[in-house]
């Protein structure tokens, strides 16, 4: 396999480096988004050019951990002081514990079944820092579900306790006192007598852990109603999100249906029902794969928490809100929620068409909508990977996704500065870009993960559609440059969800659990010899 060291060619060899009018715009509250109002905003910036500087870090793959199974292996922990990963396997539901000890044959020493129930579903796990134990959250579909400490050695049941509804991600402290869940409650339910559409609210859970590893307290935190907060993005119409849904109650998801009875499937709209008091669409060709959820309110159902980032001191959480494009503030000490951040608009030049030809050079504005979040620079700053998750109806609405990495101020939420148009460009330079996704929301940074390189911070995120790893310099956070990218093994979908960073005998090193292939890849991130100018 090769991978390539040059990841910068002639048409990638100037940045645009911008004075700090975006920060200042970002920072603004949007009561109302209203496209027309951004642009004469947006082009305040002014910009010029300046060299990009070559790369000092590679990143070389080193191994593949293949699990046996066509996919399911989404997200992996590391107990950094045993050198063990642990990596959940949602298709199977069970647990793989991983020795990485020698990171050129990751081999794996034990296999757990969590003899979960029809329709409960794996979907984290987190390595306790320092215990011989792990968390693993299940997803209980209409009920709420639960967070389970096991043995890594045994995989046996140390303690059990129900959260709330779609706990979907789960991250301990680093003194390992406390664990914070994002209960994401994610599932809608239809119910045919009313044609109602409903689902759970979404919370963050805060439990408390004893020395042995027992949990000795648990509280789950409600959003807060973000209806007059202006700090949100508030939609005039024309968003929505696509969600599985059982609408016709056989238990199944069905790829095609033919909603409206009269015996033919075709491609049209049909009116299924509300949300909310708003009306609830779906398309027969796409079946219930794809029944499209009105986002016209902030409403409290559809503050779903996605991922958690947590102080090095414990006292502090960090949780986003990919539809409401924003962040949450969480107080641990007095287990609230503190606030929340409006986490605004990505502007650069993108691919937007699915053409055959790729060129980044039509403006977007895209809602940023992170999935990933990771702390920096002794929690400094918060970065995000911004994913997107919403769909535009029109063309008069912004696009889902910044398709960036940003970094914010974590005491006041201000925008410091973003990837811009890097991660797809070097996707592109390095024949992974996926232009079929270009009119959508392009290569797709999942999640991501921060240390330090020689004093230098750092974050890699895990490029979902592009099947790589990109590492990305924040020595100036103002201007993050992607320095390297790694390609993740195969010809076939892969979709990196987790990532984690783990050193040995003083190299760095990342693993990323590929979804839809059912593998880990490990890379080594590599200093250049050469010397810089």
């Amino acid at each position: 396999m090769h991978v390539h060291s040059h990841i910068w060619d002639n048409r990638c060899s100037i940045q645009f480096k911008c004075i700090h009018l975006i920060p200042i715009y970002f920072c603004l509250p949007l009561k109302a988004f209203n496209i027309t109002k951004l642009i004469p905003i947006i082009f305040l910036s002014a910009c010029a050019v300046q060299p990009i500087v070559p790369q000092q870090w590679t990143i070389e793959p080193v191994s593949l951990y293949e699990s046996g199974y066509p996919e399911g292996t989404e997200i992996i922990s590391v107990q950094q002081s045993t050198l063990r990963a642990v990596l959940s396997n949602f298709d199977s539901g069970e647990v793989d514990m991983l020795d990485i000890s020698h990171p050129d044959h990751l081999q794996r020493i034990a296999r757990f079944k969590l003899q979960l129930i029809q329709g409960e579903e794996l979907t984290s796990v987190a390595f306790h820092p320092t215990l011989d134990m792990f968390a693993a959250v299940i997803d209980a579909g209409i009920k709420p579900g639960r967070l389970e400490m096991r043995s890594a050695k045994t995989g046996e049941l140390i303690d059990r306790i129900v959260i709330g509804f779609g706990p979907d991600a789960v991250v301990f402290s680093e003194d390992g006192k406390l664990a914070v869940i994002a209960n994401e409650g994610e599932d809608f339910l239809f119910e045919p007598s009313n044609k109602r559409f409903y689902k759970p609210e979404g919370s963050i859970a805060i439990v408390r852990l004893d020395a042995s590893g027992r949990f000795t307290h648990h509280k789950n935190l409600e959003l807060a109603n973000n209806i007059n907060n202006e700090g949100f993005v508030v939609t005039q119409g024309g968003r929505f999100l696509e969600r599985e849904i059982d609408w016709n109650g056989d238990g199944k998801i069905s790829k095609k249906l033919d909603f409206d009875g009269n015996g033919r499937i075709e491609k049209k709209k049909v009116l299924l029902g509300n949300f909310e008091g708003h009306d609830v669409y779906g398309t027969e060709t796409n079946g219930e794969k794809k029944i499209q959820i009105p986002i016209k309110s902030n409403s409290l159902a559809l503050l779903e928490p996605e991922y958690i980032a947590i102080s090095s001191d414990g006292k502090k959480a960090y949780v986003t809100l990919q539809e409401d494009d924003a962040v949450a503030y969480v107080d641990l000490v007095n287990e609230r929620v503190s606030g929340y951040c409006a986490l605004g608009a990505a502007h650069h030049k993108i691919d937007a068409r699915y053409d055959g030809w790729v060129k980044f050079d039509q403006q977007m504005t895209g809602l940023r909508e992170p999935d990933g979040i990771a702390l920096a620079v002794k929690g400094r700053y918060f970065v995000t990977a911004d994913e997107g998750d919403t769909d535009a109806a029109d063309a008069d609405q912004p696009m889902s996704g910044g398709r960036t990495v940003s970094v914010f101020d974590a005491a006041t939420g201000a925008l410091i500065g973003d990837t811009g148009s890097q991660l797809d460009e070097v996707a592109f330079a390095n024949q992974v870009y996926p232009e079929r996704r270009s009119n959508k929301k392009g290569s797709e940074p999942e999640m991501l993960v921060s240390f330090e390189l020689d004093g230098v911070p750092y974050v890699a995120v895990g490029m979902e559609r592009a099947a790589s790893v990109e590492l990305i310099s924040l020595a100036d956070p103002f201007h993050p440059k992607v320095v390297s990218l790694g390609k993740i093994a195969g010809d076939e979908e892969k979709s990196p969800e987790g990532i984690a960073h783990f050193i040995v005998n003083g190299e760095h090193y990342l693993l990323t659990a590929n979804e839809m292939n059912g593998t880990v890849e490990c890379f080594k991130i590599v200093k250049n010899q050469s010397k810089q100018p």
